[in-house]
């Protein structure tokens, strides 16, 4: 009897372990099943949201790039390209205590990125041979003009703001090989125009600026065939006067190719061409040169009319562009009211 009790007992107490056992192992089955739930809910979960992500990315990435003030390049609009170069010049002026520059109407600029970029090249001369005040002039300038170009080449896709934005950084903070030139063309505190450029493709970016001095209410500009010079108008400014104007000659410029261009001949900075003389008013003589006399030399309050002739200019010089540089009082400014050039073929 003792013995049947005793293992009774026994299958009784293994009997309870086997039904805890398959408890507890049924509990951990449910909680595995649980936890593999939630784990798939979350990798759905997680799956969606990168779906989400990854279909809306452009529309993110676009607004990030507003954000911080750039988009996709092919959604600037040219006029957006040039507003935004205005707006890096003038803080640049801004930030060193010196008047905004306006926009100019004259396109000159333009026309040069164009070319530059048409047939790959970069110089201040173009295809025509023509130096930046030829441009102007043709382009319809009556003031006075100092070019900058700049550009950047990528093998890659660029930003056309963050390239512009680059080339500003450039001409203002890394312009020692080009003895700051460029610099300080931008912060000259007599400029109050300029005619930008901007001419890209997917490798190339062409960045010009044409600053102006625009101080002039024109009633008459012009040079006759035979050389006679009629300037006449009226400053903006009570303190500006027309003191002398200083007569540069370059030689016809001939058409070159954009190899021609890339020789060091053309890759450097610019010059006014070769001193000629000065037209003065009667009683002055200009200190080199030749001394043209005017015909008339008049300025009563802020109108002015000069008369006077080339024609000893061109005796001494022949075919060729001649440039007039009209010189305010130099205590005022150094800088020039005009850069008028005139094509003299003989």
């Amino acid at each position: 009897m003792f013995g049947m009790s005793n293992r009774k007992y026994a299958f009784d107490v293994w009997s309870e372990c086997r039904v805890r056992e398959t408890k507890t192992l049924n509990e951990t089955e449910e909680l595995k099943s649980k936890k593999l739930a939630k784990t798939i809910v979350a990798l759905l979960l997680i799956t969606i949201i990168l779906g989400v992500l990854l279909w809306n990315a452009p529309f993110i990435f676009s607004t990030f790039q507003k954000i911080i003030g750039l988009q996709p390049s092919s959604t600037y609009t040219h006029e957006e390209l040039v507003e935004y170069a205005l707006s890096l010049i003038n803080s640049d002026r801004t930030q060193h205590g010196v008047q905004n520059v306006s926009l100019s109407s004259v396109n000159s600029a333009q026309q040069h990125a164009d070319n530059m970029l048409t047939y790959q090249f970069f110089s201040h001369w173009d295809m025509n041979g023509y130096k930046p005040y030829m441009r102007y002039t043709l382009a319809g300038g009556k003031g006075s003009v100092a070019e900058n170009v700049a550009w950047q080449f990528s093998t890659g896709t660029f930003d056309l703001k963050e390239a512009i934005r680059n080339l500003e950084w450039q001409m203002m903070y890394n312009d020692s090989k080009w003895d700051w030139g460029h610099r300080e063309n931008i912060l000259n505190p007599f400029h109050n125009k300029v005619s930008i450029g901007i001419a890209y493709d997917k490798h190339n970016l062409y960045l010009v600026q044409d600053f102006e001095n625009d101080y002039i209410e024109w009633s008459a500009m012009n040079v006759a065939e035979n050389g006679e010079v009629t300037m006449s108008g009226t400053f903006q400014k009570r303190e500006l006067s027309a003191e002398w104007i200083s007569i540069f000659y370059d030689s016809m410029p001939l058409n070159l190719t954009s190899e021609q261009l890339k020789t060091p001949d053309y890759s450097g900075s610019y010059t006014q061409g070769t001193f000629v003389g000065m037209a003065v008013p009667p009683g002055y003589k200009s200190p080199e040169g030749i001394t043209i006399t005017a015909q008339k030399w008049d300025q009563i309050g802020r109108t002015f009319q000069i008369r006077f002739n080339l024609s000893p200019a061109f005796n001494s010089y022949d075919e060729g562009v001649y440039t007039l540089y009209l010189q305010p009082d130099p205590d005022v400014t150094e800088d020039s009211l005009t850069s008028y050039s005139f094509w003299y073929d003989g």
